[in-house]
Parts: C-alpha cells; structure tokens; sequence
C-alpha cells in the first residue's frame, strides 16, 4: 500500500510541495476526553512519527511499472514537453475549434550520452496516439507558453523552428541560425529565449527576427521560465540563479557542491518558482532568491532522464529508454481510491480546484 501511495504522492508534486510552503501540518484531536494526558502525549508522538516518515517519499525503480510506458525509445529520452497552451488545452470560456476526441500531444527529444556527459543528438519527436514521428534530426529541446496560444517552438543545431499542426512538421522560424541548446517562451508575449551552444542567452522578437544578447546572464547551461517570466539558470559551477527586469539573483539555501542539477518546468499554477533537481534531492527554487526543499529525493539508479509536470493532472516521464505516463485523475477513479481514501480525502479539495482550472482540462481516458 505504501508504494501506491508514494506514486500517488508523486504525481501529486505539485500539490504536495505546496504543503512545506505553508508549513501546515493537520493534528488529529482525540475523541476520547476522557483520554489520559499521557495517554494522548503517547499517541500523538505516534502519529506524528508515522506521518513523517510517511511524508518523505524516495521514488525507486517500482515508481515506473511496465504499464504505465507509452513508448519506448531507441535512446535515451532527455527532454519531454506537455504544450499546456491551446495546442492541448482550450479554456472553458473559449470556443474550442479542436477536436474533444484528440489525445494528448506531447513532444520528446532523444540523445545518446557520451562517458563525459555530452549529449549526442538522436532526433526530436512528436507522440500522439501511440505512434512516434520524427520532427527534426537535430532538434534539442522545445517550449511553449501557458496563455492562449497555439504555438509550439523548438531548438535545432541550426536555428529556431515552430510545429506545423496542419501536416505535423517542424518549420523554420525566423532568421536565427544559432546551434540552440535550449529554448523558453514567454507567456502573453512575442518573447522567446534561446541558449546557444557557445552558453549565450539571446531574447528573440519579431517573429523570431531580432536577436538581443541577454549580457546580464553568462554561461548558463540549461534555462526554464516560470509562469510570471522569470528565468531560472545554472552555470558550470551548478549554482541556480533567476533573472527578471534586467537583474540577476543567485539561490540561496541550497546543498554546496553538487555532482548534478537539473531545472524542470513547473505545474502550470505556479507562477514565482521552479522544480530543482541537484543530486538526489528535490527543491522548488523561488523568484526572490529562496528555496524549499521537498518531501521527495530518488535512488540514484531511479532518477528520470526527462520530466514533465507541466499539466499536472497528467505528468510524463523519460526513465530508461522509455515514456511512462501517470493519469491522476484516471488513478483516482480505480481501484486506487480504496487504498488512499485517508491521503486523498485531505488532499480533495487541492485536486477539484486544480481539476476544474481552465488549463487542466486533461483527459482521464484515451
């Protein structure tokens, strides 16, 4: 029982970190009054050791059962993106032009890894149905706003390209011709930032058109937005910073030293922070320069390649050579419930809020 309540837990990332962020721990009162005070004293120390060592999760190999992979690569998969713009998701108030039969459209990128780290580009994909279709030999990474556009735009060893719903192909945009390594979209702008190959970051406007070199940021390594359009970053030496209105903060709070780090896209309801990921250990990293660190850490041999956790309700994961989708809702209306009745009861109220926002209108079957 604990396993499924940890994978439950899991999925849930993005409502149970939301708990360190208010700190609130529910107590359970007795309904006994004429309960002895030591009697009580006794039991609640119980409780709250139970429920701590409950709340800390590790995700180990079990975490990604044989059902839950929805494709399985040639290499490994080391990017994963769950448009969460209009591409995928209408908003309630919104006249939907798509059709409601369509599954979830998700965009992954595959790579080999070389013994120093290095990726060595094996091809960005398009999954929709099951079925895999190659977009870009040399496509690295791929963004898209959480407002009400349609757009979805990729980094490619010789530019910037945008998906071409209408025939499922990946087309040049703009006039960059820069070797991407990563790439973010603002969200209620034209703004796109590209990371180069040389660890430059650029602003890109004007349909893709004007390049700016963003001089405030130097030597990142990897980039991800948050839902305000702070930009989050790591150099060589893996410390995080975030940067917004031309000013630059280094994350406090942090472990020194790590051996690895990695940035994630946020769940689609946060706006000021990120998932972190360094060595084993999971933290959220704020846009004032703060972090939190989370109730989850993983085996080393049970870290995923790629994450996304953008939709929430709906999260996919690269784990050996493989996608493994968890469907929270659909987990809900199983048999699962039986055995999570206690956790999912305090967490009911987070789960209808997040199920009913415009953005989460994810699919419970296929």
């Amino acid at each position: 029982m604990r396993l499924i309540k940890a994978l439950t837990l899991c999925l849930l990332i993005g409502l149970a970190v939301a708990a360190p962020r208010h700190n609130h721990k529910e107590r359970k009162e007795s309904k006994e009054s004429k309960e002895s005070k030591e009697s009580k004293e006794s039991k609640e120390s119980k409780e709250s050791k139970e429920s701590s060592e409950s709340d800390h999760i590790t995700i180990t190999k079990d975490f990604f059962p044989d059902e839950f992979a929805v494709y399985t690569a040639d290499h490994d998969i080391v990017n994963i993106l769950v448009p969460i713009n209009s591409f995928n998701f209408e908003d309630d108030d919104e006249d939907n032009d798509t059709n409601d039969d369509d599954g979830i459209t998700l965009f992954f990128v595959e790579a080999d890894i070389d013994k120093a780290g290095n990726r060595i580009d094996k091809g960005l994909y398009v999954l929709k149905d099951g079925k895999a279709k190659k977009l870009l030999d040399n496509g690295r990474d791929a963004a898209a706003s959480s407002d009400d556009s349609k757009d979805v735009f990729f980094a490619a060893k010789d530019g910037i390209y945008v998906y071409n719903k209408n025939d499922s192909t990946a087309i040049k945009y703009g006039s960059v011709t820069d070797s991407v390594i990563g790439i973010a979209k603002e969200n209620s702008t034209d703004l796109i930032y590209i990371l180069t190959e040389n660890y430059d970051l650029y602003k890109i406007t004007e349909s893709g058109n004007k390049k700016e070199k963003v001089n405030e940021v130097v030597g990142a390594r990897e980039i991800v937005l948050d839902g305000a359009n702070n930009l989050y970053y790591y150099g060589d030496d893996l410390k995080p910073f975030v940067f917004n209105g031309g000013v630059v903060k280094e994350i406090k709070g942090l472990p020194e030293h790590p051996k690895t780090v990695r940035l994630l896209k946020p769940p689609f309801f946060i706006d000021d922070s990120v998932p972190f990921i360094t060595d084993n250990d999971i933290y959220f990293i704020n846009a004032n320069g703060t972090s939190e660190k989370t109730d989850f850490d993983f085996k080393s041999n049970a870290k995923p390649t790629a994450f996304s956790m953008e939709a929430t309700l709906l999260q996919y994961y690269g784990y050996n050579k493989k996608i493994y989708e968890y469907n929270v809702l659909a987990m809900i209306l199983t048999e699962v419930i039986d055995e999570l009745k206690e956790f999912l009861e305090t967490k009911s109220d987070a789960i209808r809020s997040l199920s009913t926002q415009s953005r989460s209108r994810v699919r419970t079957s296929k």
